[in-house]
């Protein structure tokens, strides 16, 4: 039961937690559109308003003509056009300026009024260096794809998106503190699953962005055979090993299937054993929608692969991805609340 002066923390950080979330759909759906370098300057001050006449319009259209992007890939485009991928980096940058905001004012507030306990202290401040960190992140990615190639590092992208897990991890996590409560150490091996199982699907996750930063959705449009093959016959066709695995797309989109069959694996051994405990009916419900997430996942998955990754199914699966990754440390905290496992018996 939350208690009357907590409210206003719960609903401050739940609102950050939905606007993360959407943020995460709003950065898909501007990749898969391919609007992500279409701002090619960053002015984080003055940056609020978009073009407001056909003077400034012209002005950013011009700037991004000078890209790589644009001589390699879109000189077909006009104004009309450009305005069309404008405008998702636009609200991209818009939305992150407004996490800014949602963040930062309550934040005074509470400070001021000496409503945030001292417990919560050292994540508020993480969740604030991580905050900042990022939007010097998105432009670093986005400087990727403006000079050379015209297209991001794929490092970078991981890079960017794995920080948005980060904080939306740290989010949760504090959220659960206030709500649940504090949780405590554990060496229960039921809990040791749930954390594997946690990173693993961060891990796959992270593995799709690679997969993204390079198209590699694009090749091997079948499934469960790649090439008629289980291990492509290209998954080493860089000569330095290491490379295969963040930049040979063969093998990346090799890795992504491998790591999301063995998370799906994993969360079914998951829900063998916790249904052999006598668990809570909140924990027993955890278990039931992270196994049926992952058998969404994985079909999203499968779908937007065997359809050269439509950006409804691209945008889907990673919105699911998001849910599980959430779903995953709700379930770790509610393991670790005391008798929630009434008969933890080690399997």
């Amino acid at each position: 039961m939350v208690k009357s002066g907590d409210r206003e923390l719960v609903i401050w950080i739940s609102f950050l937690i939905i606007m993360v979330i959407m943020m995460v759909v709003i950065g898909g759906v501007t990749r898969v559109t391919g609007s992500g370098l279409s701002m090619v300057e960053w002015r984080p001050l003055v940056g609020w308003l978009p073009p407001l006449d056909d003077q400034e319009w012209k002005r950013v259209f011009n700037l991004y003509k000078r890209s790589p992007e644009f001589i390699s890939l879109n000189s077909w485009m006009n104004l009309s056009a450009f305005k069309e991928i404008f405008w998702w980096e636009y609200i991209h940058r818009l939305w992150g300026r407004m996490i800014g905001l949602v963040f930062f004012v309550p934040l005074v507030f509470f400070l001021v009024c000496r409503k945030i306990p001292k417990k919560l202290t050292p994540k508020i401040l993480l969740i604030t260096i991580l905050g900042c960190m990022q939007a010097f992140i998105g432009w670093w990615m986005v400087k990727s794809g403006l000079s050379g190639e015209p297209s991001v590092s794929q490092y970078r992208l991981a890079t960017h998106l794995g920080m948005a897990f980060i904080i939306l991890g740290v989010l949760v996590w504090t959220l659960m503190d206030i709500v649940v409560g504090v949780g405590t150490s554990t060496a229960n091996t039921i809990v040791l699953h749930a954390k594997l199982v946690c990173g693993l699907i961060l891990i796959t996750i992270l593995a799709g962005a690679l997969v993204a930063g390079l198209d590699a959705g694009l090749i091997y449009n079948m499934f469960p055979l790649m090439g008629g093959k289980i291990v492509p016959e290209d998954y080493l066709a860089m000569k330095v090993v290491w490379r295969n695995i963040f930049e040979n797309p063969a093998a990346v989109q090799f890795n992504h299937r491998l790591l999301g069959i063995t998370t799906t694996l994993a969360i079914g051994w998951l829900l063998f054993r916790c249904l052999k405990l006598n668990i809570t009916a909140p924990t027993k419900s955890a278990v039931y929608s992270l196994a049926a997430l992952v058998v969404l996942q994985f079909g999203l998955g499968v779908l937007a692969l065997t359809n050269n990754v439509p950006h409804n199914l691209a945008v889907a699966h990673q919105l699911v991805g998001v849910c599980l990754f959430i779903n995953s440390l709700v379930l770790i905290r509610l393991l670790r609340v005391p008798g929630s496992l009434i008969n933890a018996v080690q399997y």
